[in-house]
């Protein structure tokens, strides 16, 4: 769905000086076809949201390969313990268990890994990390679904080194889910592979989940 921008047609007017010019629309909504997808295990979620994502441009790669096909960071479980206790770097690759089993229930992956993972699929994605909601947004409206990480909870935290010595600090309720349109009141539409589910979440639910995992996106390219 269009609106006619009016400013921005007075403008084209006038530049054209008496010649023809064409009446401005803008998006104001759009649906991008997406699959409901859910979770085979307790950590898959990023896969899941991945094999969602890539589903919208056409590319069927299942959440098990996708999975296989993620690198890995640290060890499966951390080691050591205190401020000496070290394990992955999810901007590296997957950190933990896929199962949630071991000492820590295994963690997750972050924007730079996955990006890799699909571009090796022959897809490429945009990284929309620490921009604006309206980023996100605009994505949406033209037409470009965006796999976005959220906080399920605000909490618990938890803080590691990595194996390269780098101190790492997450979430531990982070999630992903895919949104895949927009409607006219600015609300979005999910897929949410936590339990396999179509939702609908108000800016406002959107923007303070998205938050809680720093504003991480990507966004299929046009």
């Amino acid at each position: 769905m269009y609106r006619y921008d009016i400013g921005a047609t007075v403008l084209a007017l006038a530049r054209a000086d008496g010649g023809r010019a064409s009446a401005v629309r803008r998006p104001v909504s759009a649906v991008v076809a997406a699959p409901v997808v859910r979770q085979a295990q307790r950590n898959t979620c990023e896969s899941a949201a991945l094999e969602i994502l890539l589903a919208t441009v056409g590319r069927e790669v299942g959440q098990a390969r996708l999975q296989r096909a993620l690198p890995r960071s640290g060890p499966l479980d951390p080691r050591g313990s205190g401020a000496g206790r070290t394990w992955g770097d999810p901007d590296r690759g997957y950190v933990g268990r896929p199962d949630g089993g071991g000492v820590a229930g295994g963690f997750g992956v972050y924007p730079a890994p996955v990006r890799a993972t699909a571009a090796r699929l022959g897809v490429q994605l945009d990284d929309l990390s620490g921009g604006s909601p309206g980023r996100v947004y605009g994505a949406l409206r033209a037409g470009r679904a965006v796999m976005a990480w959220i906080g399920l909870s605000d909490g618990p935290f938890g803080e590691w080194r990595s194996p390269a010595g780098r101190r790492v600090r997450v979430n531990f309720g982070e999630h992903t889910v895919v949104l895949h349109g927009i409607r006219r009141d600015g609300s979005v539409l999910v897929s949410n592979p936590l339990e396999g589910t179509r939702e609908r979440w108000s800016p406002a639910e959107f923007e303070e989940l998205w938050g809680r995992l720093g504003r991480r996106a990507l966004a299929t390219r046009a």
